[in-house]
């Protein structure tokens, strides 16, 4: 059974909108939870003298991204207010670290409301089997209803030649006989009923 096809869902990220030498730097957000700040080792590294060594926290929790400010000298601020405990961010938000201005993206709700993208089942395609030019010559007599003497005569070939075309038809028609053969290449749409 065919269901929803999975979608990729971006990652929520801030973007450095700052001037300055960090502008255009993401900071992708891809774990459940990431320490931003200056310090060499920090999960989400911001450079910069006006951000503390362990300036926010980030927390991916229930399809929300939290942030927290950690005690910064600084401080954190979603769109011009300051932080204080957990906030919710949300796509399009202006995050500013210190001095140090962000854009948070996060493309996955935004998607939230999209509809289900359904897969479409198609009929499965049958591969005609391929034949050469003298196997549908062989094909034809047989629908003509010729004896394997007769398909000889007209194909100048020994009556040997002849067995060995029309079980190679056989085989590729996947027919036990004549009879069978033509049927499942007229349904097949290699031979005409006329």
């Amino acid at each position: 059974m065919v269901g929803p096809a999975k979608r990729l869902t971006p990652l929520p990220m801030f973007v450095v909108t700052s001037d300055g030498p960090l502008r255009g730097i993401v900071l992708v957000v891809d774990s459940d939870e990431q320490i931003l700040g200056r310090r060499e080792g920090s999960d989400l590294k911001l450079a910069d003298p006006h951000v503390s060594r362990t300036h926010a926290a980030v927390r991916r929790t229930a399809g929300a991204v939290l942030l927290e400010d950690l005690g910064s000298t600084g401080g954190t601020f979603i769109n011009g207010d300051q932080v204080a405990g957990a906030t919710a961010l949300r796509h399009g938000d202006t995050v500013r670290f210190g001095t140090v201005e962000t854009r948070f993206e996060d493309r996955s709700a935004q998607m939230e409301g999209d509809d289900k993208t359904e897969m479409i089942e198609l009929a499965p395609v049958v591969a005609r089997p391929v034949l050469s030019p003298r196997q549908q010559e062989v094909l034809m007599y047989l629908k003509d209803g010729l004896t394997n003497p007769e398909i000889a005569v007209r194909l100048g070939v020994t009556e040997r030649t002849v067995k060995a075309h029309c079980q190679e038809v056989f085989d590729r028609l996947g027919a036990r006989n004549r009879t069978a053969a033509v049927a499942v290449a007229m349904r097949m749409g290699i031979v005409g009923d006329d």
